[in-house]
């Protein structure tokens, strides 16, 4: 199993933290068997947040990315999300964090997610609009809201939940942090054949230093945030038919 670096854990805590209100809609919707579509070593969370249901199983395409732990209620399923083995109406609550934008036909995703929910069952999903460029080459899209609205509606799939969390600010303070990250060639966040210029190497300090100032101010300022422009949407669907 690849195991995370320490710059990965730090960036997943941080999106844990700044995605609360996740939690709030997995507590308040998760239950009976729940399908994790993408969501790597996320069932660790699930446990640590002692979220209720029954089974848990999750679903990645890398065999790399599949957890090898022994608890009677977790499985862990090789497939592709776009094109999944399960029955038709198969479980309760399918989630799916930030993983549509590293699906080339993410429509495919969202219809397999209503196929193998149960009729009156839960999606919730994590879906990134204004992301930085990560996971690469697997990163393809962002999303507007206008896009989850059409997305879930030709699925089948009626919206309970829509909710922009971030906004201009905290989407600002996002990029001067991957500014670091890519700047150092941090594997996934960088295209190694992009050339840097000669100004960039003369320029960095002062780059450097105006995005160390700027992003705790860019932080503050969140707290009054513009959510035209979202850092992610909180998504949670249900299934009548």
């Amino acid at each position: 199993m690849i195991q995370k670096t320490f710059i990965n854990k730090l960036l997943y805590l941080a999106r844990d933290f700044r995605s609360k209100e996740v939690f709030r809609a997995l507590k308040q919707y998760c239950r009976g068997d729940v399908l994790d579509v993408g969501g790597w070593d996320f069932y660790l969370t699930a446990k640590k947040e002692k979220l209720n249901f029954n089974t848990w199983t999750t679903l990645e395409y890398s065999p790399e990315e599949l957890l090898d732990i022994k608890d009677e209620c977790f499985r862990a399923v090789r497939g592709d999300g776009c094109n999944m083995q399960f029955e038709d109406n198969q479980f309760d609550v399918v989630i799916n964090i930030q993983v549509l934008e590293h699906v080339f036909e993410p429509m495919k995703m969202i219809n397999e997610i209503s196929r193998v929910l149960k009729p009156n069952g839960y999606g919730i999903f994590l879906i990134p609009q204004t992301a930085v460029l990560h996971m690469i080459p697997d990163h393809y899209y962002n999303f507007t809201k206008f896009w989850v609205k059409k997305a879930m509606e030709e699925a089948g799939l009626k919206i309970l939940e829509l909710k922009p969390l971030g906004g201009i600010w905290s989407s600002m303070a996002s990029h001067l942090v991957y500014f670091f990250l890519q700047s150092f060639r941090y594997e996934v966040v960088s295209i190694k054949d992009i050339k840097r210029n000669f100004l960039f190497y003369i320029l960095f300090p002062l780059m450097a230093l105006y995005a160390l100032i700027s992003i705790p101010i860019c932080m503050f300022l969140s707290l009054g945030d513009l959510a035209e422009e979202p850092n992610n949407h909180l998504v949670v669907v249900k299934k009548y038919r």
